[in-house]
């Protein structure tokens, strides 16, 4: 790592003696991971070829030897995954997709797989559920690679900052990594004004001057300081989650009168890419993924032409993931970094256009909101947020298996519970929920300024 002259006492002693304090409890590697990565991130072009390139072909014998779905792949489309050698053959291979997921996810897992496992559920951008394996090992590169990516923004393990995420109940063993590494987390979901009243002043009052947390968020807190004239310094500011809009980093950087650095990671458990100090493209995580950007075909397009994303997790996990197609749209950018890594970059993620539903008692719902709610909800298969008028949002919806009309009501109490004064709800069932130009699915669509 080249900076640490800056760390202070406490932060050198998260680093030194806390975090490897945590691994040895929690049976973890984080800290030793994180090392190699800090080292990592300055190696050649040729250096990372290979080693994705020998990381994938383990990945791809073990996933032949002891996965189904895999071994069935292979042999239906003619090719060993001995004859995958390096990441530019990938494309010889069929691309996993969230229905894969659904309706595979017996045929996906590792054979004889021991030891502990952990579910990972996302909705996906399509709004078709998703639910993925991952262990302690793919654990581990995802706090390694979201320590790394936030180093790049200046953030050093130990500093006080504010999250904010889909849930307050956090357990026991985070609630406590919370309190050691100095984390204050508030739900991306309470944006009332008194709620953002009292988050500010718990930023006065406990000197924080990091934010991180879902982009949309963090641009209702900037509007909301925005509008009262207010600004506040912060040192840092990272975003995940949904789309970092250029007109939400205007703001967001206008108003904390801070860089934002933008991350991209996927709910099934995968961290993909960041922006490095340059707050330009995003880095890919070599070392942990291989990006993909292909057309229909699942061919790889040229730099600079918008395409899938697609990402190989290099860990194996209870459940390989290879050629997973994310559903989000992005380009890859040509060309080195000011920075000096040679980590190729993609550009910002453009298929996970999100907006705010603003209800008439003030509450301001982001998109996590309404996937939190829908991803406890299997009956539904998909679903849309529109909002036209403050008073009222339709949902539409397609009808998964065991569908019963009581399913609405819970939507209905779910919403209310959470909010103020709730818009009226009308529910409307569809075959299909439509798709935009860009081929996607919206979650929200909301035509009521905040």
């Amino acid at each position: 790592m080249r900076q640490r002259s800056d760390l202070t006492l406490y932060q050198r002693f998260c680093h030194q003696a806390l975090l490897p304090a945590a691994d040895a409890w929690l049976g973890q590697q984080v800290r030793a991971r994180l090392d190699e990565l800090m080292r990592f991130q300055w190696a050649s072009a040729a250096e990372i070829r290979a080693y994705q390139a020998s990381r994938l072909r383990d990945l791809l014998q073990f996933s032949d030897h002891r996965v189904p779905f895999y071994r069935s792949a292979f042999q239906a489309c003619g090719v060993r995954s001995d004859e995958i050698a390096t990441p530019e053959d990938l494309p010889r291979l069929p691309i996993l997709t969230k229905q894969h997921l659904r309706e595979q996810s017996e045929a996906l897992r590792v054979e004889g797989f021991r030891g502990q496992t952990y579910e990972m559920k996302s909705s996906g951008s399509t709004g078709v559920q998703t639910t993925v394996l991952i262990d302690k090992a793919c654990n581990d590169e995802v706090f390694a690679t979201q320590l790394l990516f936030w180093s790049w923004g200046g953030f050093r393990i130990g500093q006080a900052h504010l999250q904010t995420g889909m849930s307050l109940n956090r357990g026991t063993v985070k609630r406590l990594k919370d309190v050691l590494f100095r984390c204050t987390y508030q739900s991306a979901f309470d944006l009332t004004d008194a709620k953002l009243d009292a988050v500010l002043r718990h930023l006065d009052r406990r000197g924080i001057r990091a934010l991180f947390g879902y982009a949309s968020s963090i641009y209702v807190i900037a509007r909301y300081l925005e509008k009262r004239g207010v600004e506040r310094r912060m040192d840092c500011i990272f975003t995940w989650g949904d789309s970092l809009f250029p007109h939400y980093r205007e703001l967001i950087e206008r108003v904390f009168r801070c860089r934002v650095n933008d991350c991209y990671g996927l709910g099934e458990g995968l961290q993909c890419a960041a922006q490095c100090e340059h707050h330009d493209a995003l880095h890919e995580a070599a070392h942990g993924v291989i990006l993909e950007i292909v057309d229909h075909d699942g061919r790889p397009v040229p730099p600079g032409q918008l395409g899938r994303v697609v990402v190989t997790r290099l860990t194996p996990g209870p459940m390989p993931l290879i050629r997973y197609d994310t559903g989000d749209i992005a380009h890859f950018v040509d060309g080195p970094c000011a920075c000096g890594r040679a980590l190729r970059r993609i550009s910002r993620i453009q298929g996970r256009a999100t907006d705010v539903v603003t209800t008439p008692g003030g509450d301001r719902l982001i998109v996590h909101f309404f996937t939190q709610i829908f991803e406890m909800i299997p009956e539904i298969a998909q679903f849309q947020v529109r909002q036209e008028r403050l008073e009222s949002i339709t949902v539409l919806y397609v009808k998964g298996r065991g569908f019963e009309d009581a399913i609405l009501d819970r939507v209905r109490h779910e919403v209310a519970a959470n909010c103020v004064q709730p818009p009226e709800i009308t529910f409307t069932a569809v075959d299909e929920i439509p798709l935009e130009q860009s081929n996607k699915r919206r979650f929200v669509i909301s035509q009521v300024p905040f």
